[in-house]
């Protein structure tokens, strides 16, 4: 299977959407389970594709009936993991051991804590760089810290490092040593223009929920197992637009679901109070579909939007858009999509407005000047999806 525009993909077999929904329930399964002629219907590269084909050697290596083709094909793959995993490892180490004696405590999510945390293997889980969340206050000293390091920040120029700042984003440091890549610190782990005007997520509540781990052989601190929960899905639906990468998110959610204590009534009850409930609904029903992830489906149920909502985001995100690898976020079509996550009618008016109208302030973070000619300029500019 190849990937293909979102617009303009066509649709797969009923026979691959349900291979997909057998390999990703043997994947996150407490015992694996058998799925080789599933695997070998989507083949290797669509594994690789959607980042689960290290994990699918790791669940599979010693089944018998496993064809040799492909197991050959899936421990290529997962060798190449490990080899990915042992340079990210080491980086992990360094960055951490440097921090930590520096007395700069850090919450570490997404790949690094999942890698870590949920995973039986690292390896198992890709991770393109290293996200750290630092108190506001310490990350001007983190970044300094790294710099000596060889670390260097590279912003783009339409990102400049105040409206990263308002918007909560993160201040990218790219390695210059050999064996060192990106690391990102983050003023928080909701990032966004799009989180930030519409929701209601408490920085302090979630840092003080925080709890240890031992990453890399290096203390940190990660997210309680239900803000994990809730931020990887915000993250998929929000910031990846249900967009790569696809499936292997989905299994994030199912191996938060199994192999962590989840507490299913406060995922309800945060969703809600944060204004999130309909971005978490998408990916935990979808969770439920694809993985069968059971555990999920009060849940999704209960945080569901009304049917008409339903039916016009699953025309732009649903298993065979999954499946087929679709690239939402490199349409226009995702700010309608976007729109209709908003829990309340209100705040998508206003995000509306404040996307086309911003305030005096943000203008000057993202143009470094205000004039008249600087908002006329934004108008037009967003008007045509530029933004």
């Amino acid at each position: 299977m190849t990937g293909s525009s979102w617009m303009t993909a066509a649709s797969p077999a009923p026979r691959e959407i349900a291979s997909a929904r057998q390999v990703l329930s043997a994947l996150v399964s407490r015992v694996p389970l058998p799925a080789y002629e599933a695997a070998n219907v989507l083949g290797v590269d669509w594994l690789r594709r959607q980042g689960l084909a290290a994990l699918a050697y790791h669940c599979w290596r010693q089944a018998t009936q496993l064809p040799p083709g492909l197991k050959q094909e899936l421990q290529a793959a997962y060798y190449a993991g490990v080899a990915q995993s042992s340079l990210q490892r080491h980086e992990l180490a360094t960055v951490l051991g440097l921090l930590n004696g520096q007395r700069l405590q850090v919450v570490a999510f997404k790949g690094a804590a999942l890698a870590y945390a949920v995973y039986s293997d690292p390896a198992c889980r890709p991770m393109g760089d290293i996200d750290l969340w630092l108190k506001a206050e310490q990350l001007e000293e983190a970044a300094a810290a790294l710099e000596q390091l060889g670390y260097q920040a590279q912003l783009k120029p339409t990102r400049p490092l105040a409206l990263m700042i308002r918007a909560r984003n993160e201040l990218p440091l790219y390695g210059t040593r050999s064996g060192s890549g990106l690391v990102e610190l983050h003023w928080g782990v909701f990032p966004g223009e799009w989180l930030q005007r519409t929701t209601r997520i408490d920085d302090a509540e979630l840092w003080a929920r925080a709890l240890p781990a031992t990453l890399a052989d290096q203390p940190a601190l990660i997210l309680s197992p239900e803000d994990n929960l809730l931020q990887v899905a915000v993250h998929l639906a929000i910031n990846h637009n249900m967009s790569a990468p696809w499936l292997r998110g989905l299994v994030d959610i199912a191996l938060l679901a199994r192999h962590t204590a989840i507490d299913w009534r406060i995922i309800v009850q945060r969703a809600r109070t944060w204004r999130v409930a309909t971005a978490v609904w998408l990916v935990l029903s979808l969770a439920v579909d694809l993985a069968g992830v059971q555990e999920a489906s009060e849940a999704a149920r209960e945080l569901q939007p009304p049917a008409l909502r339903r039916g016009l985001i699953g025309r732009f995100a649903n298993a065979e858009s999954l499946v087929m690898m679709r690239d939402l976020s490199a349409s226009k079509w995702r700010y309608v999509f976007l729109l209709l996550l908003i829990d309340r009618g209100r705040d998508a008016l206003r995000l509306v407005y404040r996307a086309l109208w911003p305030e005096r302030a943000w203008l000057i973070a993202r143009y470094g000047r205000y004039t008249f000619t600087t908002r006329l300029r934004h108008l037009f500019d967003a008007a045509r999806g530029k933004i």
